[in-house]
């Protein structure tokens, strides 16, 4: 990934650099392929590193008298309210 980085930095420098329209295209070209390929890798690094999916065990739950518990899957805005309150 160090050396991708170095090389998109060494492209765009000869991109800016570029004098006429033919070595600008080729730039250009070279640039954006350097770009592409550096946001593959670190995609391919995110999904490395996360390994999959998160789960989350509970072992444990109360429920005083009163209490309401719900079990299964919750979906939702995280406790975002609509517009009418």
């Amino acid at each position: 990934m160090a050396a991708v980085q170095i090389a998109t930095m060494r492209a765009a420098a000869c991109l800016g650099a570029s004098k006429t329209t033919q070595a600008m295209e080729a730039h250009e070209r070279m640039f954006n392929r350097l770009a592409r390929t550096f946001v593959a890798q670190v995609e391919a690094l995110k999904r490395y590193r996360s390994k999959g999916e998160q789960r989350v065990y509970v072992e444990r739950v109360n429920v005083e008298k009163g209490g309401q518990a719900i079990v299964g899957n919750v979906g939702g805005r995280g406790g975002e309210q609509d517009e009418n309150g």
